[in-house]
């Protein structure tokens, strides 16, 4: 399927989609397009000899709405189309839908999304398959129901489900096509003005498409939710996780029958287990000029190896509206990932990187951005470290709120 294709039948699934009663509601639809030029100096993040890139892109995002009395619907494509196209850099095209309807009652809100996607797996996470990134298609679809039990006690259950296939690698492939499915209930209670406390637990499968691999994992976790001042709050979660992984494989052995030796093969499961602590913390500032976030987590993450990755991130973001035109932001980010292999063992990879940007609004409906994002990573036990500088520029041009009564 070519990139045109693919755009084509996103913007058509989010056409057909349907929505009960949405004569009585109004539609609503709020277009930006903008373009972007860039340069990085190792754009697919290449170890040895590498070239540096310029490209030009043209961005689509049409996030549309639908407003009813006791449903609201969302839909949101979102496109990239460079001059350099393909999907192993980190300025990959993309192609994005995302669809997500919530029903709403005094005490029950029910929600279902769905989205699907064509990136690149270098576009993302800086995950490296080879030598270069590859092509990543995903198709996802969740269901959440929300029920208040009280006016303190709340509950919640969550089924996920995520399907990500890669493309052809130019060199050793490392990834996986896999499936991931997940259930996550959890209860909450308010026990004062500023502090809200949750038990949560889940279980979820990842499994290879090939069949070779399987990961069954569980998780029960005690968070905190607590607002410390107005502007300052403070999210935490702590739990035990448990994996259990199973690989299954044919070996052949030599055995010998009244006609001779012959070559038998035999699958052979081989088991074993992740287990350790979770957590994740979010440190978050709301003001009317500055909001800053920091969070910390450590989790299992379905990532497209063997089985799931146990992955450290650390990420601190900040955002400070100078002056009615101006505004200035930074993100920086560290991950600490440890892969298991096929083969056996683990890899570890470290990607990390620090962005800066500022935008200035120049009218009423055009913005222009700049930008300057060092990313490095860090593979062992090969102790490979590719590193890219980058710097963009964008326009972006934002259209009137258009209604569909």
């Amino acid at each position: 399927m070519t990139r045109r294709r693919w755009a084509f039948h996103c913007l058509c699934a989010a056409a057909m989609f349907p929505i009960s009663g949405a004569r009585a509601g109004v539609w609503g639809i709020d277009p930006v397009l903008g373009i972007a030029a860039g340069y990085s100096t190792n754009p697919a993040l290449m170890n040895g000899t590498h070239e540096a890139e310029t490209d030009a892109a043209l961005l689509l995002d049409a996030p549309t709405t639908y407003n009813g009395n006791h449903f609201t619907f969302f839909a949101v494509p979102s496109f990239r189309l460079s001059t350099n196209s393909g999907y192993s850099s980190l300025a990959s095209d993309y192609e994005h839908l995302n669809l997500k309807g919530m029903y709403g009652t005094e005490r029950s809100t029910l929600s279902a999304g769905a989205s699907v996607a064509r990136d690149s797996s270098l576009y993302h996470d800086y995950l490296s398959d080879g030598s270069t990134g590859v092509r990543r298609d995903t198709v996802t679809a969740d269901l959440n129901w929300d029920r208040l039990l009280t006016e303190r006690t709340d509950a919640d259950m969550d089924v996920n489900s995520v399907l990500v296939k890669y493309g052809r690698s130019a060199g050793v492939a490392t990834l996986t096509d896999y499936r991931y499915a997940s259930i996550s209930p959890s209860l909450s209670r308010v026990t004062g003005e500023r502090s809200k406390y949750t038990v949560s637990a889940s279980v979820g499968r990842y499994t290879s498409l090939d069949g070779t691999t399987e990961s069954r994992s569980a998780n029960l976790q005690l968070g905190l939710l607590r607002q410390l001042t107005e502007i300052w709050s403070l999210t935490g979660t702590i739990g035990y996780s448990r994996a259990l992984n199973q690989q299954e494989i044919d070996k052949q052995f030599l055995v010998f029958t009244p006609n001779g030796p012959q070559i038998e093969i035999v699958p052979v499961q081989y088991e074993s287990s992740q287990n350790g602590a979770v957590y994740m913390v979010d440190l978050s500032r709301k003001g009317s000029l500055l909001t800053v976030d920091v969070v910390a987590s450590r989790q299992l993450v379905p990532s497209g190896f063997a089985y799931l990755s146990r992955q450290i991130s650390f990420e601190i973001s900040a955002n400070y509206a100078y002056s009615e035109r101006w505004s200035f932001g930074m993100d920086a980010h560290y991950l600490k990932a440890r892969d298991p292999q096929l083969q056996g063992g683990l890899s570890e990879r470290t990607p990390k990187y620090v962005s800066l940007n500022a935008s200035w609004r120049c009218s009423e409906f055009w913005t222009a951005t700049l930008a300057a994002t060092r990313v490095m990573e860090l593979f062992k036990p090969s102790n490979t470290e590719p590193t890219s500088n980058e710097v963009s520029i964008k326009f972006s041009r934002k259209f009137n709120h258009i209604d569909f009564h």
